[in-house]
């Protein structure tokens, strides 16, 4: 869920491109990650928390006030979505590469680019909707003011 997941995301998917799916990779791939979380957004705006395994960062477990019980269901939750995650990041990468040689290849129809961006938006959005899955269930985990502590931070 980047500039360094597998492969990096491509060149039309930078930082700030449609739905982070670098960020998305990032957040299933990081499951040993205590760094700084970092804001975790999806195009259109929707906030859906920071970065990466934040509940196991202490400062932000203790700014929010998580419990060792929520922490425990966080984890969970976690590692339930991560497969969905990766796969679904995977095959993103996989129609993206596809994408990338119909472009040069000098053959290349209409019709089969057209399917070609087409599946690029669709693995697109199932792993948008496979990452907003989990961070939706991660915050059913919180008390809404634990999940204004949490926008405060980010």
């Amino acid at each position: 869920m980047p500039g360094g997941g597998p492969g990096g995301p491509p060149p039309s998917m930078g930082p700030g491109g449609p739905g982070n799916p670098a960020a998305a990779h990032r957040a299933a791939q990081n499951a040993s990650e205590n760094g700084s979380p970092q804001k975790q957004t999806v195009h259109g705006g929707v906030q859906f928390g920071p970065v990466g395994r934040w509940w196991d960062d202490k400062t932000v477990v203790h700014s929010v006030g998580i419990t060792v019980d929520q922490k425990r269901k966080m984890d969970t939750i976690f590692n339930e979505n991560k497969p969905a995650i990766l796969t679904s990041y995977q095959t993103y990468l996989k129609e993206q590469a596809r994408l990338s040689s119909l472009s040069r290849d000098a053959q290349a129809d209409q019709a089969t680019t057209f399917a070609a961006i087409d599946a690029v938006n669709q693995a697109r959005a199932a792993l948008q909707k496979a990452t907003a899955q989990m961070f939706l269930q991660l915050r059913q985990q919180m008390s809404p003011e634990q999940i204004e502590k949490l926008e405060k931070l980010e």
